[in-house]
């Protein structure tokens, strides 16, 4: 004879079974860590950045993002790669922009003004700060996208001095320099001012303080 079935206590709850944390996600894993980082960066700071973190907000294990970053300087180099990359992206735009070379040099202080001012806390990584003091070697990969975006820039000055249209009683380094040194502190010191930017009219003003800025700036470089 078959033991009679043992019934169920229907009476008892049925314990909830804890959702489980993917251990794999499906999407472009790396990439997304990276966009999330950019956003944790400039909204909390570099002092706010985890792996662990970054992990359960994406929700994925917390070691999944340590397949691709090993530790959280791999993290902001990264990073840094990515900001060095869009500025070079952004010397390229100036560059074909037009074929005088004034209107080179001024788009391209626009596209280094706008790109500090969307990233700030990242272009203080990439010129400064943790990466450079820790001790660790920097990437192949930053290291290119570092001399391609100043290129980029040299390139623009270098074309305005051999047009006889920017100074070239100064070595071409040092004239894109003193530029570059204008554009970034403007974008440094005027940061607040434009997140504080609240209407068109106000975009527009400044936009147009930006102008009047970089003719300022390209007045004392020209021949």
């Amino acid at each position: 004879m078959k033991p009679a079935k043992k019934k169920q206590n229907l009476s008892k709850p049925i314990a909830a079974t804890a959702p489980k944390v993917s251990t794999y996600h499906h999407g472009n894993l790396r990439e997304e860590v990276l966009e999330h980082s950019r956003k944790v960066l400039e909204t909390k700071g570099v002092s706010s950045l985890s792996l662990r973190d970054i992990a359960t907000d994406l929700g994925v294990s917390h070691s999944a993002p340590y397949r691709h970053f090993p530790k959280k300087m791999d993290l902001l180099q990264a990073l840094v790669t990515e900001g060095f990359r869009e500025l070079s992206e952004g010397m390229e735009r100036a560059w074909a922009y037009s074929e005088d070379p004034l209107e080179k040099i001024r788009m391209a202080g626009v596209e280094y003004i706008f790109l500090l001012l969307k990233n700030p806390r990242r272009t203080e990584l990439m010129f400064g700060g943790e990466i450079y003091v820790s001790g660790d070697t920097l990437s192949d990969d930053l290291r290119e996208c570092g001399k391609l975006a100043y290129m980029g820039m040299y390139k623009i000055v270098e074309f305005g001095q051999k047009s006889l249209k920017l100074k070239n009683s100064v070595p071409t380094d040092t004239l894109m320099m003193s530029f570059w040194s204008g554009v970034h502190g403007f974008a440094v010191l005027n940061e607040r001012k434009w997140k504080q930017i609240k209407s068109k009219e106000e975009g527009d003003s400044f936009r147009k303080e930006v102008g009047q800025i970089l003719e300022i700036m390209i007045e004392g470089t020209r021949l």
